[in-house]
């Protein structure tokens, strides 16, 4: 068995903005840097044996904050990018609904049908970004642990791919600022399952 962790990267001022961010590369703000320190001291005792980032700088600078006291390298790989959202990137949900009416409703109801204008769809991002995470798998002996720092939706895909959901089940789970999500990975052939033992953990972020 190996075991994943996957986290969300801390608060931007886009985030708190409501703004789609996508691969626009928005750092973390004060809150975000902040929220990263709280992930690293409820992440100090579990032992990484490799992490994984995406290369935008909100996701990296929480992997760096994490990684801190270790002596670890952090890769890079642009297959764990966020969601490009295309044209809809910089707007709000107001500006973005009277553009295409309708199609954030339409996103969020049946994200399996929907390719965002200018952007990808969502089987593209999961297809790229199950490539990254398992090139870390294969590469991780039995038993050895892996941090994958990355993005909401990024990170929901992932989910769905490792517990074989379907991609409307995406926006049922939450995936909140630094969120700690952990699986025991055991395969997905026949016959094996993966377990799901935390998810959307953000206790650390209480008072």
């Amino acid at each position: 068995m190996k075991t994943i962790y996957i986290v969300r990267h801390g608060e931007t001022d886009w985030n708190r903005q409501g703004r789609y961010q996508g691969t626009t590369d928005v750092p973390l703000n004060q809150v975000g840097r902040d929220q990263a320190k709280a992930c690293a001291r409820a992440l100090e005792g579990v032992h990484f044996d490799r992490v994984v980032s995406s290369p935008l700088e909100r996701a990296f600078v929480t992997a760096q904050t994490i990684c801190h006291k270790r002596d670890l390298d952090i890769q890079v790989d642009d297959r764990l990018k966020e969601f490009n959202f295309g044209h809809w990137e910089t707007k709000q949900v107001d500006e973005i609904e009277a553009l295409w009416p309708g199609m954030i409703h339409s996103m969020y109801q049946e994200p399996a049908s929907i390719r965002i204008p200018g952007g990808e769809s969502f089987q593209e991002l999961q297809v790229r970004a199950w490539a990254g995470l398992k090139d870390q798998i294969d590469r991780a002996e039995d038993g050895e642990t892996i941090l994958v720092t990355a993005h909401g939706v990024t990170n929901r895909m992932l989910i769905c791919k490792l517990f074989d959901l379907p991609l409307n089940f995406a926006w049922s789970m939450s995936q909140g600022n630094t969120c700690i999500n952990r699986i025991f990975y055991q395969g997905m052939e026949k016959g094996q399952h993966n377990i799901l033992n935390l998810l959307n953990d953000t206790s650390h972020l209480d008072g």
